[in-house]
């Protein structure tokens, strides 16, 4: 008897897929309050209550969750099969192994060199969930140099996290916001307004990830005991590392698989940067449809630069597997069998991101994601202060994009009302908060997606890294909060700035 009171139940925070099932429970139990209570939303030219959705609904929202994410979900399992086939190699193991021998305390410097890679690239054109595979880079080198897996998945997922919110010229938000704006009211909005401002919010907030990073790896490498991961140090290392406590060759067939998984990344990137949107022309598409025409035996139906999609990058990765499969070649059957390794070992992953679709369908199926919609387009605010406004504009989207996680579906949808709103407010010289407004659905979205247990990015880095989301959620929410009070900051300072006659903001 002494003994059982001396049992302590210890609180474990649920695992991701109980916690995306619980958000549906959620929505499931909302759509019936709110059917019981008459609530109405508008679809299309006709009014429809708020639909009551059923518990069989929930599983079948799945599997339909599966279907509209089916190009992230191809995508990651088509990187998880390439990784495989490469971590198989130990090429990376090697390359790892040789850089945190050669580099020794010097290896913390990698942090700033990833975050502001990573934070580029979301910021020009909204790469996040693309960079779940260098999870696979990062936590080996990490392990090595002495830091834990936390340090690791921070430095992906919050440096991949803030480039989408520090969105300089990302055509998927920007330039998708700024024409929905116009088109509920021409001619109020134009892409480039605030870029300068942007930039400098890039740069700072960039700078503070990097520093708030190597803070912790820093604590961690002096006192191990303070990783939020301590408990499962040496399992991680026994995991990622393998055979790393003996010294593996970095021969000239693991450097070629090095290149080759280093090139691969940077085609995916290159790929996917929409080049004609921001040069303004069509050059890319037509030297598309020139390599299509005259190049067939290489592609027909491949589109060019930035005109493609996960699918094709999907195929460039399996490309990749099998030219690293014939240079570590073990025969046929061994790389069927490794891919296939690598496609089940993402299996978590994918089925987290199908859930997280799921959410989107159902809030759209009941109609509880127009009824919010209309909310906006009935609201009367055009006697507001700028600053009040924008910091409502900040809160008010943060729980907005937890329903509308997509940047540009997001845009498509609000901004056609959102943007005649703002060109409502404007300060004393008469500047509209148009491209404030824009700016603070950045900031709201890209919080919402670093934080979101529907967030690909964030499941992607939970998953990868074999942690629980509360326990990601406790490792960085220091992290969040400061980011939150710095973003609000930063919004009121650009709001000030337009009271200069300049539209800096």
């Amino acid at each position: 008897m002494k003994n059982k009171l001396n049992i302590k139940r210890k609180f474990k925070i649920p695992t991701s897929f109980t916690i995306l099932f619980m958000v549906l429970v959620t929505i499931m139990v909302i759509s019936w309050i709110l059917n019981l209570s008459g609530i109405t939303y508008v679809n299309g030219e006709t009014t429809e209550k708020i639909k009551a959705i059923g518990i069989v609904d929930l599983f079948v929202s799945i599997f339909i969750g599966f279907e509209q994410k089916l190009e992230i979900i191809v995508f990651v399992m088509a990187i998880g099969a390439f990784i495989y086939i490469v971590m198989k190699s130990k090429s990376l193991d090697a390359l790892t192994q040789k850089i945190a021998w050669k580099f020794k305390d010097k290896t913390i410097w990698a942090i700033p060199i990833i975050v502001v890679f990573l934070s580029f690239c979301g910021s020009a054109y909204g790469m996040s969930e693309e960079a779940i595979g260098f999870h696979m880079i990062v936590i080996p080198l990490m392990l090595v140099a002495g830091f834990d897996i936390f340090t690791a998945l921070m430095t992906v997922l919050l440096g991949g996290g803030i480039g989408p919110m520090l969105a300089t010229f990302d055509p998927f938000l920007i330039f998708t916001a700024s024409d929905a704006a116009n088109m509920g009211e021409a001619g109020i909005s134009e892409p480039m307004e605030g870029i300068i401002f942007r930039f400098a919010v890039w740069v700072l907030v960039t700078l503070f990830t990097c520093v708030y990073i190597m803070l912790y790896a820093r604590k961690v490498k002096n006192n191990p005991q303070l990783s939020y991961t301590f408990s499962t140090l040496e399992e991680d290392k026994k995991f990622f590392l393998k055979e790393q406590v003996n010294q593996i060759p970095l021969t000239k067939k693991r450097i070629a698989i090095n290149i080759m998984f280093l090139l691969m990344f940077l085609i995916m990137i290159v790929y996917l940067i929409p080049w004609d949107t921001l040069a303004g022309g069509n050059w890319f598409e037509n030297s598309g449809n020139w390599v299509n025409k005259y190049m067939p035996f290489l592609t027909s139906l491949v589109p060019g630069l930035g005109l493609g999609s996960m699918y094709q990058v999907a195929g460039f990765f399996l490309i990749g597997s099998l030219i690293v499969a014939i240079l570590n070649w073990e025969g046929e059957e061994a790389f069927v069998e490794d891919a296939l390794n690598g496609v089940k070992d993402i299996t978590g992953v994918a089925f987290i991101i199908a859930m997280a679709g799921a959410v989107t369908y159902l809030l759209i199926e009941t109609g509880m994601q127009s009824l919010m919609l209309t909310g906006i387009s009935n609201s009367n605010t055009s006697s507001m202060n700028p600053f009040l406004f924008i910091v409502l504009t900040f809160f008010l989207f943060i729980p907005m994009s937890f329903a509308l996680p997509s940047s540009s579906g997001f845009s498509s949808a609000v901004f056609p009302v959102w943007g005649p709103l703002a060109n409502t407010i404007t300060t004393s010289n008469n500047i509209s908060m148009v491209s404030g407004s824009i700016t603070a659905f950045a900031f709201a979205n890209g919080m919402a997606n670093m934080v979101s247990p529907a967030s690909g990015i964030v499941v992607g880095a939970a998953q990868i890294g074999r942690i629980d989301y509360g326990k990601l959620m406790k490792g960085t929410w220091k992290f969040h909060v400061s980011l939150l009070v710095l973003n609000t900051g930063l919004l009121l300072i650009g709001t000030g700035l337009n009271y200069t006659g300049v539209h800096i903001f």
